[in-house]
């Protein structure tokens, strides 16, 4: 399988859509999709925003173009130009920015060429289990993109790499202490066990196009790993993806491990 541009590829399968909206959720790299997906982009009115919180970079990083604090936003007047719009509803006690209201971020969307949310948080650890109101994607989604890492295979299950692990090991399985194995991520990625379901999965509240991405890819075990995990996969969860990945951020590569019909 040849190797491809990352950002060039998840651009390319949206394109279907006017504007495209890309939804990111899961672990283990959201936020450097996000950027990455932006610069590809900057030529294009694109927007960067989120329905959860996160912190944005400075200004003088270069991320971006323009900031929209939504808290004094009046959408009927803000004209979008060529470049990167970051927007958000900014929390002075705590320094992140929050979600812009549902019916503004709809009004927005048709103003840009692309639309990128972060619509997860994961406290910056690799895994994780969602609670009830969780992720929060829009309903303007076209394409969600869940990411998943696969390094902490092997390492003891904890909360040193597992956000909300009570949830995680109800959902997986998986009890603190025991080596973590690809079996335990099946039921993180589906939400079923054995055809039972256990909870909340990775692709629980997603909508539109749905692409699993296996992220930090980066080395030949990492690769084989990702293929046995789609082994794993059961047929009737692979019939409702676009397609399954595997790469990294940080290289801007990947490479298709499956790709559903509709692809």
């Amino acid at each position: 399988m040849a190797s491809l541009s990352l950002a060039a590829a998840l651009v390319e399968k949206a394109q279907n859509a006017a504007p495209p909206v890309l939804t990111v959720i899961g672990s283990g790299g959201k936020t450097s999709l996000i950027w990455r997906l932006a610069q590809h982009q900057r030529h294009e009115k694109t927007l960067v925003t989120t329905t959860t919180r996160m912190f944005f970079p400075p200004k003088e990083a270069g991320l971006y173009d323009y900031l929209l604090d939504a808290s004094g936003l009046a959408p009927e007047s803000f004209r979008p130009q060529a470049g990167i719009s970051l927007a958000g509803v900014r929390d002075g006690s705590s320094g992140k920015y929050g979600a812009l209201p549902p019916s503004l971020l709809a009004s927005l969307i048709p103003s840009f060429d692309l639309v990128l949310i972060e619509g997860d948080g994961s406290r910056m650890l690799p895994l994780k289990a969602w609670a009830p109101y969780e992720p929060v994607v829009p309903t303007a989604t076209t394409l969600t993109i869940g990411i998943l890492p696969l390094w902490p295979v092997g390492l003891p299950v904890s909360p040193d790499i597992i956000h909300r692990l009570p949830l995680f090991s109800t959902l997986s399985g998986a009890q603190p202490g025991e080596p973590l194995n690809l079996q335990h991520l099946v039921p993180v990625i589906t939400g079923h066990l054995e055809n039972k379901p256990r909870g909340k999965g990775l692709f629980s509240e997603a909508r539109g196009q749905k692409i699993l991405f296996f992220n930090q890819i980066e080395d030949p075990r990492s690769g084989e790993q990702a293929q046995q995990l789609v082994s794993l996969l059961p047929p009737a969860f692979l019939a409702g993806l676009t397609g399954i990945i595997a790469g990294s951020v940080q290289q801007n590569r990947m490479v298709f491990l499956w790709e559903g019909s509709g692809a």
